[in-house]
């Protein structure tokens, strides 16, 4: 094996610091992304607004005012990435609304059509309906939401209004004021429970903050402008895009990292008036005003990495295998992939309804679905990442129905549940359809499912049975029964296939406590393996099968996190927050954690993410 030194023609660059993996020095770079021209609008307008949670390949605009009709039209356009096509308008034209939601499900609010109005549209993916109106008529103001259940609108022009509204899916209620009356004024958040306002007239480069209860000053932005479009997901990272600046309309764009604004590549069309959606790295901005009139003019944003002005910035973004000389610490290091052990939890979204005892599926951290919950919810929502999706309910609300990875944010399958049910339901990506019920009703019932056409369910507490060890697996039409598990129990946790699933510890009898009992499946039979390092009841789960698995959380409430690598489990990062009866989902590598009960039912999430790579010092 040759040694470094005699290796020719092989330069090892010199870094002040570390590497950092590929996201984080995304983040971290302020030349992070980049726009391209997309396709033309079908007509031409200034001030229509657009779905704000839709990335560059699924927009959505409407309403604005056109060169035939000034006052706002009814048209609406809905883009794929390469093309605007034209779909059912508006019942009532306006400019300068806000908007709020995805391609399928969308707001538009108030605006101006003649003066000020009240009314508020729905959009279900096919038509507009009238739905409940705004307290405050208003136009010009700030907006955002996931989709047309929950949304948030802020400042407007009508007296330079500080008010807020919140919507909920059903009413607008007024909420905290801004410190500061604008209008002409941009805005990007997470549901209606945080947010970012400004800049706009009255407060041409100051910014709030909503945290869900109170609005506060935070850093400005480095230029002034009014009518800026915007793009954002959550209140820590998001665009502020052209605008006016006197005398005319501005290219400058401006990234938002949660503490500061950073000047990012520019527009093509200097513009104002414009209509924008998507988030910090897939974001659309389209139409707009200009000296020339209004334009028809579509931009996309998207990462594009650190630009290669010199080798040391090719090495600012760390790749497995890569080796650099450390100038600060003055030592040989090279990069390693990343390990599941070496993984941690952070933030992410909040459910739109807290609970426990819910279902859940998914393959990433970012692709994951929860359904029902504590108070037979059948409410079903989805993941990307940042924000949770309302989607079509359950066609049976039910807790403490099988506890495990269920199947994919597209193909799930939902067993059992409180008070013991043989009822089974499975989600093809846009509803649940009822199908063949388990030969034995029970609920904390163990569920290791890759699809909705293919799982086992394990354990559980049939009705006046505290424990079972009956396995059942489905084969997309019909449940067999099947050999039991060694060890009976309930409210365990499962992952894996029909031919390869992993149950873990569980409840063994009222009296016995949580176990520690760990048993994997071969499509045969059940093995019992080695045991968790702590006994768990009601944890989340996530992984691939009887090779690799994460369990989290558990009863009692516990933040423990332990990794299963096929033979032995590790105790690894612990939650942030302790919690018992979580949904969980994805794999060692990318998974999440929804709802629970660290003190009452919660909506918040976690997100296990494993870095890239894991640097190493180079010893002689």
């Amino acid at each position: 094996m040759s040694k470094l030194k005699e290796i020719q023609g092989f330069a090892v660059l010199s870094l002040p610091a570390d590497p950092l993996p590929l996201e984080q020095a995304r983040a971290a770079d302020p030349y992070v992304g980049s726009w391209a021209s997309g396709g033309n609008l079908n007509t031409a307008r200034a001030g229509g607004t657009n779905s704000t949670y839709a990335p560059q390949d699924a927009g959505m605009t409407y309403g604005g005012g056109t060169p035939s009709v000034a006052s706002g039209t009814v048209d609406t356009e809905k883009y794929n990435g390469t093309a605007w096509t034209e779909v059912n308008n508006l019942n009532t034209g306006r400019k300068e609304a806000s908007g709020a939601g995805t391609q399928t499900s969308s707001l538009m609010v108030s605006g101006y059509n003649t003066g000020f109005i009240n009314s508020v549209e729905e959009y279900n993916g096919t038509n507009w309906s009238e739905i409940a109106e705004v307290n405050a008529a208003r136009g010009t103001m700030a907006g955002w939401g996931a989709n047309a259940e929950n949304a948030i609108i802020a400042g407007g022009n009508n007296s330079q209004t500080t008010a807020v509204e919140s919507w909920n899916g059903s009413s607008w209620s007024e909420i905290a004021e801004l410190n500061t009356g604008r209008y002409n004024v941009a805005g990007f958040g997470a549901s209606n429970t945080s947010g970012i306002v400004g800049p706009g007239t009255g407060g041409t480069s100051s910014v709030e903050l909503w945290n869900g209860s109170s609005w506060t000053e935070v850093a400005e932005v480095n230029t002034a402008r009014v009518q800026a479009a915007s793009a954002g997901l959550t209140s820590t990272a998001g665009l502020i895009i052209s605008g006016y600046v006197a005398p005319a309309g501005s290219v400058n764009t401006e990234s938002w990292n949660g503490s500061t604004w950073t000047e990012v590549n520019n527009v093509a069309t200097a513009r104002w008036d414009g209509s924008a959606g998507g988030s910090s790295s897939s974001a659309l901005f389209n139409g707009g005003d200009s000296p020339g009139g209004k334009q028809t003019a579509t931009e996309e944003w998207a990462f594009s990495g650190i630009p290669p002005t010199s080798p040391v910035a090719d090495y600012t973004e760390g790749i497995v295998g890569q080796l650099y000389y450390n100038t600060a610490s003055s030592t040989f290091k090279v990069t390693y992939a990343g390990e599941a052990s070496a993984g941690t939890w952070a933030s992410g979204g909040v459910l739109n309804t807290g609970r426990n005892n819910l279902g859940a599926s998914g393959t990433s951290q970012n692709a994951g679905l929860a359904f029902g919950g504590n108070g037979a919810k059948a409410v079903t929502e989805s993941y990307n990442g940042t924000a949770w999706t309302e989607l079509n309910d359950l066609n049976t609300g039910r807790s403490e129905a099988s506890k495990g990875v269920g199947g994919t944010q597209t193909a799930a399958i939902y067993v059992g549940g409180d008070p013991g049910t043989n009822l089974a339901e499975t989600w093809d990506g846009t509803n649940w359809t009822e199908v063949a019920e388990i030969n034995t009703a029970r609920k904390n019932n163990m569920i290791a499912a890759t699809a909705n056409t293919s799982g086992l369910i394990a354990g559980g507490e049939p009705p006046g049975t505290p424990v079972s060890a009956d396995t059942e697996v489905w084969n997309g039409s019909a449940w067999t029964e099947v050999n039991n598990l060694n060890t009976a129990r309930n409210n365990g946790g499962g992952v894996g296939s029909v031919t390869d699933a992993l149950v873990c510890g569980g409840q063994i009898a009222p009296t016995n406590g949580p176990s520690t009992v760990t048993e994997l499946w071969n499509g045969t039979s059940w093995t019992e393996v080695a045991d968790t390092n702590a006994g768990t009841r009601g944890q989340g789960t996530a992984g691939a099968g009887s090779t690799t698995a994460l369990i989290f959380g558990t009863t009692p409430t516990t933040a423990k996190t332990e990794f299963w690598n096929g033979t032995a489990w590790t105790e690894v990062a612990d939650l942030a927050t302790a919690r018992s009866q979580i949904g969980g989902w994805g794999s060692v590598l990318g998974a999440g954690a929804a709802g629970g009960t660290p003190v009452s039912p919660t909506g918040a999430t976690e997100e296990w993410t494993v870095p890239d790579f894991v640097i190493k010092t180079l010893s002689s």
